[in-house]
């Protein structure tokens, strides 16, 4: 983990380190994760191996030239001089070219995937982007970066994170939810989703939420996971009678106080009002619902609790609750909804939690 006593000459040597080990050995997967890791601690991980990363690409190219400086200039010479150099030092030669392929492998590499960020049960994280941006990640929850010159764009994978952006009109803040997308150029900012379902919330600032009509991701040529995260419709072609793809195509603006929610593959629904409370207060220990369906209580209540929880009867799913509930008591939460609501807990042998109506009239 991350911690503020590394300094600068240690975080140095670690990418030094990590340049040697990765471009001189044969990397297995467990020092393949252990580098993006290291890469996700700290933003300046990641800019001291590009440092370290150019340095040695450009010696590399230098020393390979180095014999040719003395050659002399006839043309009908240098070639054969050349030749002499390469037989003379085959295994220097071999190795120096092996360490710049290697170089330039994982520079394309580096620039390429995105760095992943996940949290456990009950755990919440403080992520510092490399632009100045703060994002805090809900429990289990993940969330992809990848910066480029012209954006900045990430991947909410799954969970819910708090997005506090750094302004920047030159290079826009994009996150990709499913097949939408999320916009701005500095505010603050919650995005929640579940495996059907997002929600975009606006604590500061304006904030377009938008379904593109192609693959947002596909530049980044992702692992599998994020392949199957991007998939999207064909869009329709002018003409088109499919009112759900035309609604889906408009975006949506909203400003302070007001929040959004679509199916993940459906129509964006027009902006309503926040909830009163404080926004995203999972990030201060706590789980607040005003009027919330019950299926979206127990999809967050998962990601707090070690026993699976289940809602087996599809009846009571879309009740609406409101309640508030520290995050680290998910136990007596369930306890309080099975009062208010006449639900049966059954905990199987086979493990996990199931809710269900006991038939009781409300």
């Amino acid at each position: 983990m991350r911690t503020t006593a590394v300094g600068d000459e240690d975080i140095k040597a670690a990418a030094c380190d990590w340049l040697l080990r990765l471009s001189l050995e044969t990397p297995n997967p467990d020092d393949r994760a252990r580098f993006v890791e290291w890469c996700a601690e700290d933003p300046r991980h990641v800019a001291a191996y590009q440092r370290f990363q150019s340095i040695w690409q450009n010696s590399a190219s230098l020393q390979e030239l180095r014999p040719l400086a003395s050659l002399e200039a006839a043309p009908d010479r240098w070639p054969r001089r050349a030749v002499a150099a390469l037989r003379a030092r085959p295994r220097r030669w071999s190795i120096r070219v092996g360490i710049a392929a290697a170089i330039g492998f994982f520079g394309v590499w580096m620039l390429i995937a995105p760095t992943n960020y996940a949290t456990g049960i009950g755990q919440t994280r403080v992520i510092r982007l490399s632009d100045g941006s703060e994002v805090t990640l809900g429990a289990r929850s993940s969330l992809d970066v990848a910066f480029r010159t012209e954006e900045r764009r990430v991947a909410l994978t799954a969970g819910e994170a708090f997005f506090s952006v750094t302004k920047n009109p030159a290079r826009p803040f994009i996150v990709v939810v499913g097949e939408k997308q999320v916009r701005v150029v500095g505010t603050k900012f919650e995005v929640w989703r579940d495996t059907s379902e997002m929600r975009v919330s606006v604590v500061e600032g304006i904030v377009e939420v938008t379904q593109p009509p192609t693959t947002p991701l596909s530049a980044w040529a992702p692992p599998a996971r994020l392949q199957a995260e991007s998939t999207v419709s064909v869009p329709q072609t002018e003409g088109s009678s499919s009112p759900s793809m035309i609604a889906r195509a408009a975006p949506v603006l909203m400003t302070a106080g007001q929040q959004v929610t679509a199916d993940l593959d459906g129509a964006i629904e027009d902006p309503e009002a926040m909830p009163r409370g404080e926004p995203a207060a999972w990030r201060h220990g706590r789980l607040v619902y005003l009027d919330a369906p019950l299926r979206e209580i127990i999809a967050d209540a998962n990601r707090y609790s070690r026993d699976r929880i289940a809602i087996t009867d599809g009846r009571i799913a879309d009740l609406r609750v409101s309640l508030t509930y520290p995050s680290d008591r998910i136990d007596q939460m369930l306890a309080a909804l099975s009062r208010s609501l006449h639900l049966e807990i059954e905990h199987p042998s086979s493990g996990g939690i199931l809710l269900k109506a006991t038939g009781r009239s409300e």
